[in-house]
């Protein structure tokens, strides 16, 4: 096992075969560090007793003739000139704090992935060698690096070795997740969080069976719960506002006396029950950063339910918020009447896990003893239907690496930097920008701001005391409020992308930035400073393919534009269209399209070809054969089984304009598609039920 030596300047190592030396310059390294081997004066840093007292780093100081002045809690001194004895104690030192400063199961990996050599089972790339018989491989193989595709182990080679695979490292690797997050159980799940909710609805429902559900809940939960498990929705009515940001319930939606009317109409069996609903799904954090108070709607109807699936993709880091810890659904007191709680987190949205690492976390003990409850040998078998037959290695390393990354308080520590950052992005850009605006104000970050009270909008529309504002999403407004001029947001999205800067997809005149521990404050810096620039050239009408240079491969349309020309044009086609009023209403009750048949009955009828294209023109009044899902929020615009509507399809309609007009700038939509005929003219259409 090879091990770094973090040394000070001016003291010459040995040269060691089983470790290598870095010169001490700034604490960044001390998380890489084996042991630290250091003078007085660098061993005052502070960081270096922090990392000492937090992570239980070695600590050696080497002083000289003089009696040693420096005392830091277990540090070892040692004189000059050192001894030959000393470098074996240093290395073994080492070699010790390696071993525990990776989690047990992630340990083994590491320990099996160093082992294996000769591989005559899959993958079939060999451990990456087989990539270098060929140009593009051998490039492929550089692009990622070496250890990514060693650590790239076949089921068997795992199942083969000395680990306890099925009952051991990872049962004991998702118990750490399940403590550091506060759940009873949790399980892993390596292909992402949207595969986590259709998990959830393959372990609880039965076709028929009631589900209350956010109306702009994720298209995975109307996959898992309405197309595979065959159950019945009543919808919980979400506002969506002219901006493109899910700003949690409309007035009135969890009023006792109307679920249950609506629970009654969709099933006279199910509504009549006590409790009519199943599961039920909610959106627990949305990707702008509204923050729903689990407890409290837990009060309101959680009665109403057996399970209650708190759909945390953008979420889990509130855990170790201490202002917003309360707020989480695994905080919660639970009691014999209160639903099972089930929350699933999509671990690389802003934490620390790879791209597709999962986890479901399971709180339901207060229910073993009633009927309602889902066992884990369900929910297990559940995972098991959803999960690819071969592991992928360096997802599941992730989620044991990001929980023992927040244990022991480190969490609270991390996430106290983000909201320090957050704080200083918001307030950046308040003080230096003059056509953008915070969604929060900085106030936000001083304490748990209600939404409408941060947001200014029509506090009488929304559900009172039950949303808030996650101040690690700085949620940016584009809109031309006063005087300024409104900014489609796609096309600043398209600035920041051709300099640099990786942003989430945006919605009409917004987008999010996502903050975490992990923000560099120089990248901050320079982000702001690109906002003041973009600003500068929509002031200067800045010809706009040279302000977005990715433009250039469609010449033709943009030449002889300005950039305030292009925000003009595409908010002229968006006025005309109402696509912002159109956007809203589609998941309004007002708007909403009507329920025909259960969307699996539906989806059976698209599956057996017992469907017809028509064009948008044609299709008011017909039944929709496949959802319609809108982009970047993966919102159902329309389930399989529901009548299409005229609010719904203008506002296709004004999407189509966009992107025949403008295409790099209009907002995708999923469920439609296009044709030409034989003369070569091109409609769009959806699909309809015979």
């Amino acid at each position: 096992m090879s091990v770094l030596i973090v040394h000070s300047a001016e003291l010459v190592l040995p040269q060691w075969c089983d470790a290598t030396g870095r010169v001490f310059d700034a604490p960044a390294c001390l998380a890489e560090a084996s042991a630290l081997l250091l003078s007085e004066d660098d061993a005052r840093h502070p960081g270096v007793a922090d990392a000492v007292a937090r992570w239980a780093l070695p600590l050696f100081i080497v002083i000289g003739t003089e009696p040693a002045r420096l005392q830091v809690p277990g540090a070892v001194h040692l004189s000059l000139p050192l001894r030959a004895s000393d470098y074996p104690r240093i290395i073994a030192s080492a070699r010790a704090y390696e071993q525990q400063a990776l989690p047990p199961l992630t340990r083994a990996l590491a320990g099996l992935i160093a082992a294996t050599t000769e591989r005559y089972a899959g993958p079939g790339h060999r451990g990456g060698s087989a990539l270098s018989q060929h140009p593009a491989g051998a490039r492929f193989r550089r692009l990622l690096g070496r250890q990514v595709f060693e650590a790239d182990l076949s089921q068997g080679t795992v199942e083969n070795c000395a680990l306890d695979w099925q009952a051991g490292l990872v049962h004991d690797a998702q118990r750490l997740v399940a403590r550091v997050f506060g759940a009873e159980q949790t399980w892993f799940v390596l292909n992402g969080a949207a595969t986590a909710n259709r998990i959830v609805a393959s372990a609880l429902l039965r076709a028929g069976d009631l589900i209350l559900m956010d109306r702009a809940c994720h298209v995975s939960v109307f996959q898992g719960a309405l197309l595979q498990s065959g159950a019945l929705p009543v919808y919980l009515d979400t506002l969506h506002d002219a901006r493109g940001i899910l700003a949690g319930y409309r007035c009135g939606t969890l009023q006792e006396g109307r679920l249950r009317q609506a629970a009654a109409a969709r099933s006279d069996a199910q509504g009549s029950r006590r409790r009519p609903f199943r599961l039920a799904v909610v959106q627990a954090v949305t990707r702008t950063g509204v923050l729903l108070d689990a407890a409290a709607w837990l009060a309101r109807v959680g009665h109403l339910c057996d399970y209650v699936l708190f759909d945390a993709g953008c979420g889990g880091h509130e855990a170790f918020i201490d202002r917003l810890a309360h707020l989480s659904p695994l905080a919660a007191p639970v009691d014999d009447t209160s639903p099972g709680i089930i929350v699933t987190h999509s671990v690389h949205q802003q934490m620390a896990g790879l791209t597709t690492a999962a986890q479901i976390h399971k709180q339901d003990r207060h229910l073993r003893h009633l009927p309602r409850y889902c066992s884990a040998a369900v929910f297990s078998s559940a995972c098991g239907q959803h999960a690819s037959a071969n592991l992928s290695c360096p997802p599941l390393m992730s989620l044991e690496i990001n929980a023992a990354m927040f244990a022991a308080g480190e969490g609270q520590r991390l996430w106290q930097q983000a909201l320090l950052s957050a704080q200083e992005l918001c307030l950046a850009v308040s003080a230096r920008c003059r056509l953008l605006r915070p969604l929060a104000s900085a106030q936000a970050h001083a304490a748990v701001c209600e939404y409408l009270a941060v947001s200014g909008d029509e506090a009488q529309s929304q559900e009172p005391r039950l949303h808030y504002h996650d101040p690690c999403k700085v949620t940016l407004i584009s809109d031309g409020a006063g005087q300024a001029v409104a900014i489609p947001a796609a096309v600043l999205v398209a600035y920041l992308h051709d300099h640099g800067f990786t942003v989430d997809r945006p919605e009409l005149y917004s987008f999010t930035l996502v903050v975490t521990p992990f923000s560099d404050q120089a990248g901050l810096a320079r982000l702001v400073d690109c906002l003041v620039a973009f600003e500068q050239h929509v002031q200067l009408q800045t010809d706009v393919l040279e302000v977005l240079p990715s433009l250039r491969r469609d010449c033709a349309r943009y030449a002889g534009m300005s950039l305030t020309d292009l925000c003009s044009r595409l908010n002229g086609l968006m006025a005309v269209h109402g696509l912002g009023y159109l956007q809203a209403a589609i998941f309004s009750t007002d708007e909403q399209a009507s329920y025909v048949c259960s969307p699996y009955h539906a989806n059976q009828l698209f599956i057996g070809n017992a469907t017809r294209w028509i064009s948008l023109g044609e299709a008011p009044g017909c039944v929709a054969a496949e959802a319609v899902i809108a982009l970047p929020s993966g919102c159902v615009c329309i389930a399989p089984g529901e009548r299409w509507t005229s609010a719904l399809l203008a506002y296709l309609e004004g999407i189509e304009a966009l992107q025949a007009h403008y295409p790099q700038f209009a907002p995708q939509v999923q469920g439609v598609h296009s044709r030409r005929d034989d003369n070569g003219i091109r409609s769009v259409g959806v699909y309809v039920l015979d």
